[in-house]
């Protein structure tokens, strides 16, 4: 082996012997740097001044002995290899200095297990000092993340399998109202009514069965002093180091602010929503005053438009909005004269283009009231077609946004379905015809799929 740095401390009365141990260290490859000791003061002071690898000491001499030199190196809280070398040494003597702390002992007059003793117990020594060094590191990172979730807003909480908590911080503690002390132990149901306890043991019973995170879901707590409470959790589980599942961890915050704004936001806009309806009502009837084809007409476009959406999976807010818009989609006819409106025969190339102006009249009517839906954005692409052929923008694909789309379809089917002033009823079959042809090309293909399927397979009519 290569000669490797050996800091040695002697503890002998005799400097022959010293040289002894430091020739057979020398035969070995150690390049030892060394000092002799022999009394308790002079190994106290040793310890303090350097660092050593190895104690190597003499088990009785004049002023010291191997138990008092143990204590000294206890009592420095040192831990550093201690093998005792002796020339008259018992067995019972050599054991009661292992049990006292030593590592090894050996006899002076057979020095050949020296080295492979001290090899080991360099080994030996390094690997409790790697593992000191990882286990400070570990305290050290825990107290670290310890300090961070003690000083975060959102509580932080461990619990085991059954619900109890077994660790949380101090924000957890506010967020309920109990102590530290009253918490240790509690369980979720302590501070939850039973609908709230139920939704709280489906989630957790899901997290444990799939092993995915459940994350931002609400709930309801009851505080110690009987307030009630939002909170919105995170859920994942907590595992030991042999991957077996212990119980759940998550952060917690309170979110009772934003759900009594967000209440608040709803009656404003439920209020909103009745505000625009009537004031639909007041068009429609304005309407239906001039042109009682047209109203019944927007009806029954906003009844099929509405089952078209739902067919297709639309969400119920949007659904709302094609009801109000499909309501009023021909709103801009208002401006168009009565005369025209109630023609029973062709319209003149000129008449028709004034009745094409009624898209841009609706939006110019719609498009500064206040509503939760595009309602002025609908009437004014409700004549437009995928392929651009349509009016008045020429817009194209997804260009038009999907309530004009679907608005678009079941405009063409009402009024090919329908009687008219100036031409009878084609009827449905006719109408169909042409979406059928037309999907893709003039008409968005989900939208007419879906318009398709309700009325040859879900039995839907017009009404």
């Amino acid at each position: 082996m290569k000669d490797q740095t050996l800091r040695a401390l002697i503890v002998d009365d005799s400097e022959d012997d010293a040289l002894l141990i430091i020739r057979e260290l020398k035969k070995s490859g150690y390049n030892s740097f060394y000092k002799r000791v022999e009394t308790a003061g002079d190994m106290k002071k040793a310890l303090q001044e350097n660092q050593w690898d190895i104690i190597l000491c003499d088990y009785k001499m004049p002023q010291f002995s191997a138990p008092a030199a143990i204590a000294v190196l206890k009592e420095a809280h040192l831990d550093i290899p201690i093998i005792i070398i002796s020339g008259t040494i018992g067995e019972e003597t050599a054991v009661e200095c292992m049990r006292l702390g030593a590592y090894d002992y050996l006899m002076k007059t057979n020095l050949s297990r020296l080295c492979p003793a001290v090899s080991r117990e360099l080994r030996e020594a390094e690997i409790r000092n790697n593992k000191k060094k990882a286990e400070e590191a570990l305290g050290q990172s825990e107290e670290k993340y310890r300090n961070i979730l003690e000083n975060i807003e959102d509580g932080y909480y461990e619990v085991d399998l059954a619900g109890n908590f077994t660790f949380f911080n101090n924000s957890m503690c506010i967020i309920l109202g109990y102590s530290r002390d009253e918490m240790i132990g509690m369980n979720n149901r302590q501070f939850t009514d039973e609908e709230n306890a139920k939704k709280l043991f489906e989630v957790f019973n899901r997290v444990y069965r799939t092993g995915e995170p459940a994350k931002e879901f609400d709930w309801q707590i009851i505080r110690k002093d009987g307030a009630k409470k939002y909170i919105e959790a995170s859920v994942s589980l907590q595992k030991d180091s042999s991957d077996k599942i212990r119980g759940f961890r998550g952060i917690v915050h309170d979110i009772t602010e934003r759900k009594l704004a967000e209440g608040t936001l709803q009656k404003t806009l439920e209020s909103l929503k009745k505000a625009v309806g009537t004031t639909i009502q007041v068009l429609v009837s304005a309407l239906e005053s001039r042109d009682p084809y047209t109203a019944g007409h927007q009806f029954r476009v906003a009844h099929l438009a509405c089952a078209i959406a739902e067919e297709m999976g639309i969400v119920k807010d949007k659904i709302d909005g094609i009801f109000l818009a499909g309501s009023i989609h021909d709103i801009g006819k208002i401006s168009v004269p009565t005369e025209i409106l109630t023609k029973p025969t062709k319209l003149t190339e000129l008449e028709f283009c004034l009745i094409k102006e009624h898209p841009q009249t609706g939006y110019e009517m719609l498009k500064h009231v206040e509503s939760p839906w595009p309602l002025a954005q609908i009437v004014h692409q409700h004549h437009e077609r995928i392929d651009g052929s349509g009016y008045p923008n020429h817009l194209k694909g997804n260009e038009i946004i999907i309530e004009a789309r679907i608005l678009a379809v079941a405009d063409v089917v009402e009024a090919m379905a329908s009687h008219r002033p100036y031409r009878p009823s084609l009827g449905i079959e006719p109408a169909l015809g042409e979406i059928r042809k037309n999907k893709g090309i003039l008409f968005d293909e989900a939208v007419a799929d879906a318009c398709l399927r309700l009325f040859t397979e879900k039995g839907y009519t017009l009404p």
